[in-house]
């Protein structure tokens, strides 16, 4: 189970009283679905917002973040990251039909099209694992794309695909620094049925024992599906507040896994803190550019609050978990900064630290 968060850390990617939707279906059948919203517009309104005029079809939102890391209580080795390291996201909307050829033959719906989103990330992260005086230079790059439907659908994954070339840690403890890390050199791709009961794997690229095939998985639960390379939107559509269950499916692992997203409470970013300075700084330049469109204080000064969740398997052994920080949803009528994502802390395996994304860039450009 750890190496489910393990992966989905890679794509990247608590415990309390559970706040699920429950909706009755045919008689004697009980759903938990988690509740989406499009809380990535000013205005998020209730119904299917994804159409032919919407505002996503002809705009991309693209984010970039720096990474570093800190806090490593490792005794035996270390972790260090370039400056040059940046992580990328690429959000937008087009339409999708569903007796495309790429398709597989069984998943296939002809005369059948959907407007959906499109999530793409892009992680870009040298490093060196550091054991005495050696030294193991490494560059992680990883690629995902991910299709999914409108919030009114509940975001129901419909296609995704995963480029990860990584080192990733691999023991607490190792007596030389080749056993300090493990690498990574496959490639995924996801198809979903319409009705997100299906997901059809194919490894395109293998390394090791991995061999190239094709497989297929039962996915659809009582509870939302989402796929692990399009969580950070998942959460971003949440209520921010509570504790959702939802189920991922790892496309590495071939299966799906339950997780919980458990809210914290909302804090005003302080300017004067030399930390955020970056993060402030991007959303002021979104503001400039009338992406977002924060108010002012009572003072004059324009204040953005954020939301923290951490993303957790649903396990006696959670893993590795991931705090996201999104700009606070206080008035969904006038959701004036779009709930972007803010910041991500994602703990490393083997008490090797925390590695944190902070937003630099936020930008929206036409298509």
């Amino acid at each position: 189970m750890k190496k489910i968060a393990k992966i989905l850390a890679l794509t990247v990617c608590a415990a309390g009283a559970l706040s699920l939707s429950a909706c009755s279906g045919c008689a004697g059948t009980v759903t938990y679905k988690t509740d989406t919203s499009p809380n990535w517009q000013i205005r998020v309104g209730n119904t299917d917002e994804l159409n032919e005029q919407s505002y996503f079809m002809s705009h991309k939102e693209v984010a970039t973040y720096s990474i570093s890391l800190s806090g490593s209580n490792n005794s035996v080795y270390s972790v260090e990251y370039s400056d040059e390291g940046s992580y990328t996201t690429t959000f937008y909307a087009m339409e999708y039909d569903w007796s495309s050829q790429d398709i597989p033959e069984e998943l296939r719906v002809e005369d059948t099209t959907d407007y959906i989103y499109v999530y793409e990330t892009v992680l870009h992260q040298p490093g060196a694992y550091v054991m005495g005086s050696e030294r193991h230079e490494f560059t992680n790059e990883v690629t995902t794309v991910s299709y999914f439907r409108s919030a009114g659908n509940n975001l129901l994954p419909v296609y995704s695909s995963q480029d990860i070339k990584s080192t990733a840690p691999n023991s607490l403890s190792p007596s030389t620094i080749y056993g300090c890390y493990i690498e990574m050199d496959r490639a995924y791709e996801t198809y979903y049925s319409r009705d997100g009961l299906t997901a059809v794997t194919e490894v395109t690229r293998g390394d090791g024992d991995m061999e190239t095939g094709t497989s297929s998985a039962g996915v659809g639960t009582e509870y939302s599906l989402f796929d692990s390379s399009s969580i950070a939107v998942a959460l971003r559509s949440m209520s921010q507040t509570g504790t959702q269950v939802f189920d991922i499916y790892v496309p590495v692992n071939g299966a799906s896994a339950r997780f919980q997203a458990a809210w914290g409470s909302s804090a005003v970013v302080d300017r004067n803190n030399q930390d955020y300075a970056p993060i402030v700084a991007a959303m002021d330049g979104a503001a400039d550019a009338g992406y977002i469109l924060p108010g002012e204080n009572d003072e004059g000064t324009v204040e953005y609050s954020l939301t923290p969740v951490t993303l957790s398997l649903v396990s006696d052994m959670t893993g590795p978990t991931t705090t996201y920080y999104y700009a606070s949803v206080t008035n969904p009528d006038l959701n004036t900064t779009r709930s972007v994502l803010m910041s991500m802390e994602e703990v490393v395996s083997f008490n090797l630290g925390t590695i944190i994304y902070d937003l630099t860039s936020l930008e929206c450009v036409e298509i």
